[in-house]
């Protein structure tokens, strides 16, 4: 057996069912030697330029020995997940049978999906409102179909939609490559194997194709799966089945309506916020929030969301409910009387926001660094730090809304993306260090996003209100986009101009400057959208002549307005 000294990778070894060990190089898995059971090795005759097995291999063909190599391979994946896997509160969802049914005839979304897998049908489309539990019942399914796993079951593959580059086509080899699965891997486990896809974020990665069919799941030859998907309720227009519900190669075979399932999940109970917040409780960073103070209990929670008024119903999705409570001790602190207290979406990811920059801060100053960062941080401190991430936080939504089109994970690394726009968010200077350490920002590996979508959305928002007066109408954001294809910024937005008037009556002045300047139309459409959503009623008004192509007014109020000659078109 030759003997490459000059090896340094790491390598792994284990043995597989057969009795054979199994090496496995980590930084190349995709190339394996397979030993007869008690033959001994060295691990420096392994590189990824040299592979040698114990018995001859033709490259169609996957003998046994390699067979149990790659059910070793899925192991280690099955594992990594787990072991990666942190979620400390979790609710099991109720969901009802789709968009217009009534939240009366809730189910258990789990049970309900594992009758899907089940059956015969192929993909499950789960629906929801930001924040109402889609990704984290997704993860949960992963980890709860991981832990069952036994050999020869589908294998369960949690997708993150807009961390694949090509997933019209390549979806589940992209996502294998990215696990180090070789060519040869894939193409057995494709014409050998059965998979349970769980997709998550379909709105997040801007997708409107239907995926199941550009990829050709369960067709002759292709990838036999199970789908999962998940996606924004408000993403979905009126024929969204066309993009998920399987489709028929034939144009003269039958649609295939029997082989979909959707479920759209619904807000959180009264019984499932107490649930929530007795779970909440118990973590162990709880603490934090309370700057030195006695912590409550989940009783004591309780009763200050209720003594709150219209808060539990402001809160009745776990994301909401996640910020509400770690928001909550800062909002009452020094207040005897809380009942009096008014708190909006806007007002509660506010002090969010503010608590968690906070605490950023505090880890900031009890770090070690060297002499160049706390020069830095000096300065961040003296111009107001709070500011500074917030400022920041802002330019780093507007690029990715400018950049990638709203796509909410940032690839970077320094040797390919150094002059780019993204080195000045995720650059390795300290002040860009210093800032993202205190931002709810999270990174996995090379990519960077907002701990939550609807985060992304929020600092967006905050962008274009603090640059409504400042801006002529040519240069402001709203001229630059259509915001009716993001309604989580338009409901954002409609919340300012709830609390804000000088906010409102600068989108009635886009409205107004679309009858005499055709350019003014697009922030026109984008005014009057967000101030319906508003509840700004349009009874009497004077809009004659005004050029709101593509406006969504739905709802609106409009009872004896004067719209003659108005562009209504969209």
């Amino acid at each position: 057996m030759d003997n490459h000294a000059n090896s340094k990778r790491p390598l792994s070894s284990d043995k597989t069912p057969e009795g054979e060990y199994v090496v496995v190089d980590l930084e190349a898995p995709a190339k394996k030697t397979c030993f007869a059971k008690d033959e001994p090795f060295d691990d420096a005759s392994t590189t990824h330029e040299d592979v040698t097995t114990s018995r001859a291999v033709q490259s169609n063909l996957i003998s046994p020995s390699t067979a149990s190599a790659l059910e070793y391979k899925i192991h280690r994946l099955i594992t990594a997940r787990l072991e990666g896997y942190t979620q400390p509160v979790y609710i099991p969802p109720q969901a009802k049978r789709n968009l217009k049914d009534i939240d009366k005839n809730a189910f258990p979304l789990m049970q309900n999906v594992k009758e899907f897998l089940e059956s015969k049908q192929q993909v499950f489309l789960v629906m929801g409102d930001s924040g109402s539990g889609k990704s984290t019942f997704n993860r949960h399914l992963e980890q709860d179909l991981l832990k069952s796993y036994k050999q020869g079951d589908p294998i369960p593959l949690f997708i993150n939609l807009p961390d694949i580059e090509k997933p019209q086509k390549e979806l589940i080899s992209e996502y294998l490559r990215t696990k180090n699965f070789s060519e040869d891997d894939i193409q057995y486990l494709k014409e050998n194997r059965k998979f349970i896809v769980i997709c998550d974020s379909y709105d997040e990665s801007q997708l409107t194709i239907n995926l199941h069919s550009t990829n050709s799941f369960n067709l002759p030859g292709q990838w036999d799966t199970k789908m999962v998907i998940g996606c924004r309720s408000t993403y979905l227009g009126q024929d969204y089945r066309e993009r998920f519900r399987p489709q028929s190669r034939d144009r003269y075979q039958p649609a295939t309506p029997h082989l979909f399932q959707e479920a759209a999940i619904i807000s959180f109970s009264h019984t499932q916020i107490e649930a929530y917040v007795e779970q909440f409780v118990q973590e162990t960073k709880v603490h934090e929030l309370f700057d030195g103070q006695a912590t409550w209990d989940a009783k004591k929670y309780m009763e200050k969301l209720r003594a709150i008024k219209d808060l539990v119903e402001l809160v009745k999705n776990p994301f909401m409910l996640s910020v509400a409570l770690r928001a909550l001790p800062a909002v009452v602190k020094g207040i005897t009387d809380i009942s009096k207290i008014k708190m909006t979406r806007l007002s509660l990811y506010q002090t969010f926001v503010g608590h968690w920059i906070h605490l950023g801060k505090l880890r900031l100053l009890s770090m070690k660094m060297d002499a160049g960062a706390k020069d830095v941080l000096e300065e961040l401190l003296d111009d107001g730090f709070s500011n500074a991430v917030i400022d920041f936080l802002k330019d780093v939504a507007v690029a990715i809304f400018h950049e990638q089109d709203g796509n909410p994970i940032v690839r970077f690394t320094q040797r390919k993306d150094g002059a780019t726009w993204k080195a000045k968010f995720f650059g390795p200077q300290s002040e860009f260090t210093l800032l993202r350490e205190s931002s709810p920002l999270t990174r996995a590996g090379v990519q960077y996003q907002f701990i939550h979508a609807s985060l992304l959305e929020y600092f967006f928002s905050c962008h274009i209100f603090d640059t409504a007066a400042n801006l002529d109408f040519g240069d402001h954001p709203l001229t630059q986009m259509n915001l009716v294809r993001m309604p989580a910024v338009v409901l954002f937005l409609a919340e300012f101009a709830q609390a804000n008037l000088d906010f409102k009556q600068r989108l009635f002045q886009f409205i107004e400057q679309s009858k005499v300047d055709e350019k003014a139309s697009q922030a026109a459409s984008n005014a009057i959208t967000i101030l319906v959503k508003a509840g700004v009623s349009f009874y009497w008004k004077d809009l004659r002549g005004i050029r709101i192509p593509g406006a969504d007014l739905s709802r609106g109020e409009f009872d004896s307005a004067q719209l003659q000659g108005a562009d209504l078109t969209g």
